[in-house]
């Protein structure tokens, strides 16, 4: 069973994060998942007014899903939170963020937060998948 673990506060972020310096501009979130209690992945987003950023992603399971929910975790926190545009520089993401719906541009990836969170499960391809 996947589960992310959310954390809000940055003190716990520079923890989960140590080599992520944080601005106090921004906002913060980050998760780390669990695939059956067993650390998996985590990820950093920033959100700095209606625009977010993946900043962050690691992932060692082997389940995709995991990863898509990591991108889907820093998507909802960042809509929570008045962003209405994602984006993400980590090209060794590639597949799953197109598969997600994301546009690549020059090596970043971007959308809209509401047609990322409404588009596919990444596993067939396919709009509302």
């Amino acid at each position: 069973m996947l589960f992310c673990k959310p954390f809000g506060n940055n003190e716990a972020i520079s923890e989960l994060f140590p080599d992520e310096p944080l601005d106090s501009q921004n906002v913060y979130g980050a998760y780390e998942l669990f695939d059956r209690e067993k650390p998996a992945g985590k990820a950093l987003v920033l959100v700095c007014g209606t625009r977010c950023a993946i900043a962050r992603l690691s992932f060692s399971g082997g389940d995709l899903q995991g990863l898509e929910l990591l991108v889907r975790a820093c998507l909802h926190f960042a809509a929570n939170r008045g962003a209405y545009t994602a984006c993400c520089a980590l090209p060794e993401f590639r597949k799953t963020l197109l598969s997600l719906g994301f546009r690549e541009t020059d090596g970043v990836f971007s959308g809209d937060i509401p047609t990322l969170l409404q588009g596919s499960c990444g596993q067939c391809g396919a709009p509302n998948g």
